[in-house]
């Protein structure tokens, strides 16, 4: 399986500049007018701080809504062509904003806590400006969408509408998903929107994640990045400390129209899903579009949808003359049939398929009373290959150099007769032993087709509960991610088995020493019961 070519994001930045209609040609982006009056502003905060930003002014005599981006990464490509010149370009004005403490917007960066303040100090400065006339939506992807989500848990009576691209609400619980910290992403983003300091390289070393203890990693941001310190050293999500990332109650609050842009294999997937299911169940009018993409496709490869959607949705929900929604509730990608579907909601399993571990690594609805042994290593932790991540190297991937690791167990079915389709979360319940209290779990699933190919479509991962008697039968319940995928008649299903994916997680050092200052580490031993461990699919026939 080839890897996808890396997408050049200094390059299209330069290009920008220079011709941005070619951007959005070599984008796939129908043609639109890019044409727009920019000028520089400064936006006070109630602190004394200024934020800079650009306001994009269409070039028209007409009454005109306002849509507000907020940036922790500048204000250049992806943001100033694909949202705040389109949708200029399109009749609307456009506020680029620059986060505190980022480019060249004053003050110290507190990523993630300041950003509903500095929210709501932008729209009252907003509602002074002659060109604004009382209509606001908001959109953002990654953390821009965190913005967006800061504002809506208490929403200025201005914001009508919301699009929502690839977006968390809850850091905290994206950071230590399932009780193990995602080292490696928290690391580099960091890296990414540190200011420069004297004395401190502006590049992390290749090994950064790789080092021990996670201290290491922090010592080498050093103080342009004080969070990383935080974060690593308050592992329970239930504490206080996390409580300023949780932007949960949006969901619980907002009203206004809000559109939510997804893919399989972003790092955010879940939080997207109970956005749309939460503001559904509330009878908000939502909408969703799931595709078959990591997380920042939807600037490069997706670019073309995200744009022509947000900007749909802007038109239906932010203009004088806005017509009756034009598109369904959901837009859904199937992966193995290669196609989208719109449908009235995320569809439904008819029926579940219900596998048991058996001998030779086999996966089969009888299973026997056998068990299967492999060793996690701290050491020489098993790595993460592909998957639901932030870096560009997620997404489906050749599994083989993960499966022919001894520390990863495999078990196949037979191929399937027919085709099937899984939709919705895979559920794992595990039972096994192991000679060390202190231990991970991963789990993934992967397709394989005729010629051997295995490639991950779902994964799972638990930080086990400490046990007093690591020798006693433990249980487990892992739920895999999120599923729209069709099994292919000769196609077989293979679940993987181990002890970590590093460095998407924080390696389980196996010793009860806080990963943040622990070096020592020691092997973890499980022993895996067949009769007793279960693999559930929704499943349901093709469409």
């Amino acid at each position: 399986m080839s890897e996808e070519p890396h997408f050049d994001f200094a390059m299209f930045e330069e290009l920008a500049k220079a011709d941005p209609q070619q951007v959005l040609a070599i984008l796939g982006i129908k043609p639109r007018s890019t044409d727009c009056l920019v000028t520089t502003v400064r936006v006070p905060m109630r602190d004394g701080v200024e934020l800079t930003a650009e306001h994009y002014a269409p070039l028209t005599d007409q009454r005109a809504a306002t849509i507000l981006v907020r940036s922790p990464y500048g204000r250049s490509f992806p943001y100033d062509v694909l949202l705040a010149r389109v949708f200029a370009g399109a009749g609307y004005h456009v506020l680029l904003q620059s986060c505190r403490g980022t480019a060249d917007s004053d003050g110290e960066l507190q990523p993630m806590v300041q950003e509903a303040a500095d929210g709501h100090d932008t729209v009252g400065w907003l509602r002074e400006q002659p060109w604004f006339d009382g209509r606001l939506g908001l959109i953002g992807m990654s953390y821009l969408a965190y913005c967006v989500y800061a504002l809506l848990q208490d929403a200025p009576a201005e914001v009508k509408t919301a699009v929502i691209v690839v977006g968390p609400y809850d850091f905290g619980s994206a950071f230590y998903r399932t009780g193990a910290f995602t080292v490696q992403e928290c690391q580099s983003w960091s890296n990414l929107v540190r200011r420069p300091s004297p004395g401190i390289a502006a590049e992390l070393p290749v090994d950064a994640a790789q080092r021990l203890p996670l201290q290491a990693g922090a010592d080498l941001l050093g103080p342009t990045a004080p969070w990383y310190r935080e974060w690593i050293s308050h592992t329970d999500l239930a504490g206080q400390y996390w409580q300023p990332y949780d932007h949960h109650a949006a969901l619980e609050r907002f009203t206004g129209p809000t559109l939510l842009i997804g893919g399989n294999y972003d790092v955010f997937l879940p939080q997207t899903l109970e956005a749309f299911q939460t503001l559904r169940s509330r009878g908000v009018h939502t909408a969703l579009t799931l595709g078959p993409w990591v997380h920042t496709d939807v600037v490069a490869t997706a670019a073309a949808t995200m744009v022509d959607e947000s900007q749909a949705w802007f038109d239906d929900h932010l203009r004088d003359d806005a017509a009756v929604l034009s598109r369904p509730p959901v837009r859904l990608y199937v992966a193995g049939a290669e196609e989208w579907r719109e449908l009235d909601d995320l569809p439904e399993a008819t029926d579940h398929l219900t596998w048991r571990l058996g001998a030779g690594g086999s996966l089969a609805a009888d299973g026997d009373t056998g068990s299967s042994t492999f060793t996690y290593d701290p050491a020489d932790p098993t790595p993460t290959v592909g998957g639901r991540r932030v870096a560009p190297d997620g997404g489906a991937r050749d599994n083989a150099p993960r499966e022919q690791r001894s520390d990863v167990l495999t078990f196949t079915t037979e191929p399937f007769g027919q085709p099937t389709e899984i939709h919705g979360n895979p559920n794992l319940s595990i039972k096994l032993t192991s000679d060390n209290p202190h231990a991970d779990l991963h789990a993934r699933l992967c397709v394989v087709d005729a010629d051997g190919t295995s490639t991950n479509f779902s994964d799972a991962m638990l930080r086990l509960p400490v046990v007093d008697d690591p020798g006693a039968l433990r249980e487990a319940e892992l739920t895999l991610d999120y599923c729209a995928r069709r099994i292919a008649a000769g196609q077989r299903i293979r679940l993987q088995l181990s002890g970590g994916s590093f460095p998407e997680y924080d390696r389980n050092l196996g010793t009860g020493h806080a990963a943040a200052t622990g070096t020592a580490t020691a092997t973890a031993t499980h022993v895996i019961d067949h009769a007793t461990t279960i693999l559930s699919l929704p499943v349901s026939p093709p469409a």
